[in-house]
């Protein structure tokens, strides 16, 4: 063997007897890290535990595998939580910021609520990123989801995506978390006529301003209300056969923790929401007329050319308005 290829041979070994060396340390600090990490969501009023934990992944990522895993919310109470039997997170040696995750067997949440919302997924994947500043952006797809709410609903997949900041609102003005999803093929417990089937698509983004204190569900609430904090809509989108809405808005709660709010977008396909709502009990007759000559006196044509509404929906006193128009009671928060 040649002296240059013999040095050669030599260093590769070294290198990858380093690297082998330099993971295994990482590997055997991992598990302080991920401890770590998850005394540092209690700041975000979130507790993550576990019953085991496996740390594998070699040569070229660090997987870390929890059974059992469990994330609670712990400003409200009794607290939201979210549970995986299985919980895996994969991330590269060079890159501890960026965290793979899945869920291959599934998981369940439930609100902190009576009646108590549930939901379940045959299976999730998603990715962890903190931010320089310590911000923590959560992406999740979620897979054949089943939810009770309290009525049953189920979606063919949801993505959602979560933003925490480094550090807990202090006023009105600062951010609590935003919160975008999409969902798809979403399947309602009853389908008003003129709709059939799935609604096609059904997204939106929010931002909660200010900060929710710790307690039961209704004096977490009041004392969200009280200190200025409101609900960002800052788009909304659906799309369900001929109906097309769009918009953006804010959203608050009352004197009677009940949602008020004012919203601004534009709406297509009006005979479908008229149709429906009166379908399903939401407009009376003599409301019903006046809806159709007020709603059909707003309506312009549109990009596609269709007839389109670019108006203001507001909710008030308990009652849902679109423009001028009527459009019946808005259903109850039971705190």
């Amino acid at each position: 063997m040649r002296p240059r290829t013999l040095i050669a041979l030599v260093l590769l070994l070294v290198l990858v007897g380093a690297y082998g060396a330099f993971w295994f340390i990482v590997s055997g600090r991992i598990e302080d890290e991920v401890v770590a990490q998850a005394s540092s969501l209690r700041r975000q009023n979130l507790d993550l535990s576990w019953s085991a934990m496996r740390v594998g992944g070699f040569p070229f990522a660090f997987d870390v595998r929890l059974s059992e895993a469990r994330l609670r919310g712990t400003a409200t109470a009794p607290p939201p939580e979210m549970r995986a039997p299985v919980l895996s997170a994969s991330a590269r040696p060079w890159n501890f910021r960026d965290l793979h995750l899945s869920a291959p067997d599934g998981l369940s949440a439930a609100a902190g609520a009576e009646p108590m919302p549930k939901l379940n997924a045959q299976k999730a994947t998603g990715a962890v990123a903190v931010g320089s500043e310590g911000d923590i952006n959560v992406w999740l797809t979620l897979d054949q989801v089943d939810a009770d709410l309290p009525e049953h609903v189920s979606v063919d997949q949801a993505n959602v995506w979560l933003i925490l900041p480094a550090q807990p609102p202090r006023t009105h003005t600062e951010r609590a978390l935003a919160l975008a999803a999409d969902l798809r093929g979403l399947q309602l417990p009853t389908t008003p006529a003129p709709f059939h089937g799935a609604v096609d698509d059904l997204g939106f983004g929010a931002t909660v301003m200010g900060a929710i204190p710790a307690g039961p569900p209704r004096q977490a609430a009041t004392g969200w209300r009280d200190s200025g904090g409101t609900v960002e809509l800052d788009q909304f989108a659906l799309r369900w056969g001929g109906l097309a809405v769009n918009g953006s808005g804010t959203l608050a709660l009352g004197p009677d923790l009940q949602p008020m709010g004012a919203f601004s977008g534009a709406v297509s396909g009006i005979d479908e929401l008229i149709n429906a709502l009166a379908a399903a009990g939401r407009l009376r007759l003599g409301d019903l007329t006046i809806a159709r000559i007020a709603l059909a006196a707003l309506a312009k044509p549109g990009p596609s050319g269709r007839p389109e509404i670019s108006t203001s929906f507001t909710i008030q006193d308990g009652q849902m308005f679109l423009g001028p128009a009527k459009l019946g009671p808005v259903p109850r928060i039971d705190w």
